[in-house]
């Protein structure tokens, strides 16, 4: 396979033949970069225990109750529902969900194996982009064990107080395994197969590669939303380094493999969750602002000076676009660290493509200085070098033993109260804080009221709300107050408070005792304590004067004066309960009586896909301010409300645009064939 790859490489670059100890030197160095990379992380492909302090369990839930890859489904379990394809970018919880169908292993067990899967894939993919491109084994070997080994990223943006031995952490270790970070690793991995790929679609404009160009930036985005601002960015240094003569060529072909690979990825990057994404992005601290301008203005000036300056110092155009990469990727994460200044969200996270570049860029950048030396100094650096390897190896697996051995899943605070919940209070929508709504949903199957990523959420009053039930107040009464008005409006029947004491990581609540004395305690451990919301009917749908909704957006979490009056309607008795019932994921159905001027209020996200009937006849589904959905039923007497969700038309077209892309995906290769055939035939 590596053979007949490099036989490839050579031939469509003009290059001269491999020859056989090229090519042992470079199995061999994709050999020793596996072997000292799983040696490192070999607890992830034993099921070692996952951290609570991560989003790992949101990834597992995904995994395990995931269903409608390929069809339009709705996601009961977060935000009070959501549609499947806002949950995440679904590759890494795909690829669990089939490690765990196939080794039969539990789906946590199952994410930690992909974990330690892309933790090794990335240095043999750089490996391979590197030997391939330049034709040095060796050097692209350094490089690779440079990224693997260490973290230059440490030196000039520190994630904690600088320290000059942090050169040395097994940072990348540690993002994977105790961080959120594996989709993320994920797209990092396609990355150097995505370079390839483009160019030798640049220099030859072959279909084949096009569509292999394309599947890779397809996977990279349905890896991780940083998938296609890193492609972008090592799209734009190629276009730079490959030649002004070929610029308008090299452009029209980047339309077409950025177009076909978004039509692969449609159905996860519709236009609503791009507009979910931006809405979000104030939530973590990374709107625009006037700053981001400034910052945007100084990556320019920067690459203007060093475009005008590379070529007078090399007229490689591999180190051209190694040195271009690395200041696009590190650009981001340093403007932020010392100027406190984005153009991107969540800045500081680009220094694991900068990781990679750097590596690069380090090993290629001395290549000419270290090829002059004489044989015996190059000898005694090479020495050195691998002595510093077999440390850092050393030291990586010792800090590997230490993160990797984690407690069992069952014995936390997460996992118990998520349990408990499930057996004393099926049906209930349950608010769980922190880490423990990150793993509500990892082993059971209740309904939360949060759960979901900030980064991407479906509906932003919600999030308010989230807020707002988090810290309302300045005193315990005032917080109480507004949480509870929040809590009742959106049909949450138990809260759980994670107090001082309490194992759960995150404690987000302002004011933990705010609600004692105020609502009945039905658990505690460990100072955690799941409270009950007193509320007049535990349905989710309400028969209310249509008066009484909430008709606008709040403005803050503290803006409760529409959500009390629509609570009170809920409570008042003299309106007719309405049951509530679901019937899969996709269906739901009430039954109640109204009156003329009367709504029915759904405690459920919001969306167009959603369908309904009265009594057999259409009614239109509406939008209120807490992005929750109302019908006016118009009936006089008994009602049976039927709702279906089928995603919309947004969301319908983008997945007919993947099925489309695919079809011709597969049949592309056949057509040509018989194109080339009746060609050759002579008709």
């Amino acid at each position: 396979m590596l053979g007949l790859l490099a036989t490839r490489m050579e031939k469509e670059l003009n290059q001269e033949p491999f020859s056989p100890r090229e090519l042992w030197a470079a199995a061999a160095s994709l050999a020793v970069l596996a072997w000292i990379n799983v040696y490192i992380c070999r607890e992830l492909f034993q099921g070692s225990q996952a951290h609570m302090n991560s989003m790992h369990g949101f990834w597992t839930a995904i995994a395990r109750l995931g269903e409608g890859w390929f069809r339009a489904g709705w996601w009961p379990y977060w935000d009070c529902g959501i549609p499947f394809e806002f949950t995440y970018a679904p590759l890494v919880p795909w690829l669990t969900s089939a490690v765990a169908a196939v080794r039969g292993v539990p789906h946590d067990a199952a994410f930690q194996s992909i974990s330690g899967f892309f933790y090794c894939l990335i240095p043999l993919t750089l490996f391979l982009m590197a030997w391939l491109l330049t034709r040095a084994p060796g050097y692209s070997f350094a490089a690779a064990m440079v990224y693997s080994l260490a973290a230059p990223t440490q030196l000039l943006a520190p994630d904690e107080r600088f320290a000059l031995a942090r050169v040395w952490d097994a940072r990348r270790l540690y993002i994977a395994a105790a961080w959120d970070e594996t989709p993320h690793l994920a797209a990092l991995a396609l990355l150097p197969l995505v370079v390839l790929f483009l160019v030798l679609a640049f220099r030859k404009g072959r279909l084949v590669y096009c569509a292999a160009a394309a599947v890779a930036v397809a996977l990279a985005a349905l890896a991780s939303a940083f998938g296609p601002v890193m492609v972008a960015m090592a799209v734009l240094c190629l276009l730079f380094v490959l030649g002004r003569e070929r610029l308008g060529r090299n452009l029209a072909l980047t339309a077409a493999i950025g177009a076909f690979g978004y039509a692969l990825a449609a159905p996860f990057l519709s236009p609503s969750i791009l507009r979910a994404m931006r809405a979000s992005a104030p939530a973590g601290g990374s709107g625009w602002t006037m700053g981001s301008v400034t910052a945007l203005a100084i990556v320019v000036l920067g690459w203007v000076a060093l475009w005008r300056w590379l070529p007078r110092r090399t007229k490689d155009w591999r180190l051209q676009f190694f040195a271009l990469f690395a200041y696009a990727t590190g650009s981001v994460p340093l403007i932020h660290h010392f100027w406190n200044r984005h153009f991107l969200p969540q800045p500081s996270r680009y220094k694991v493509e900068f990781e990679l570049a750097l590596a690069l860029l380090l090993v290629f950048a001395l290549r000419p200085w270290f090829s002059r030396r004489s044989a015996a100094l190059r000898a005694a650096i090479v020495f050195l070098l691998l002595a510093l390897a077999g440390e850092q190896v050393v030291s990586h697996r010792r800090f590997a033993k230490n993160v990797l051995r984690t407690p069992e899943v069952a014995g936390t605070i997460e996992y118990r109260a998520a349990a408990w919940a499930e057996r004393n209070l099926p049906g209930v929508r349950v608010m769980l804080p922190g880490s423990m709504a990150q793993w509500g949903n990892a082993y059971t199957g209740i309904h939360q009221f949060g759960g979901g990523s900030w980064s991407m959420a479906y509906n932003q009053s919600q999030q308010r709300a989230l807020a707002g039930i988090y810290h309302g107040g300045d005193s315990e009464e005032q917080d109480a107050r507004v949480a509870l008005a929040w809590l009742r409006a959106y049909g949450v029947g138990v809260v759980a408070v994670s107090g001082p004491g309490s194992p759960e990581f995150w404690k987000p609540f302002k004011h933990p005792n705010k609600f004692a004395g105020r609502l009945p305690v039905l658990w505690r451990e460990e100072d955690t304590t799941i409270y009950q919301v007193p509320r007049r009917t535990p349905s989710l749908a309400h028969v209310v004067p249509e008066s009484a909704l909430v008709r606008r957006q709040p403005r803050g979490p503290r803006d409760i004066a529409g959500v009390e009056r629509y609570v009170e309607a809920l409570e008042n008795p003299a309106y007719p309960e309405a049951g509530f019932r679901w019937e899969g994921r996709n269906t739901l159905r009430v039954q109640t009586r109204a009156a003329r001027g009367q709504a029915i209020s759904l405690q459920v996200s919001h969306h167009p896909g959603w369908r309904a009937t009265v009594n057999g006849r259409p009614r239109s589904l509406e939008r209120d301010g807490l992005g929750l959905m109302w019908l006016r039923p118009e009936c006089d007497g008994p009602c049976e409300v039927l709702l279906h969700y089928d995603g919309g038309w947004e969301l319908r077209i983008c997945r007919y645009l993947s099925f489309a892309a695919l079809a011709a995906l597969l049949v592309a290769p056949f057509l040509i064939r018989r194109l080339a055939g009746f060609r050759s035939s002579g008709g």
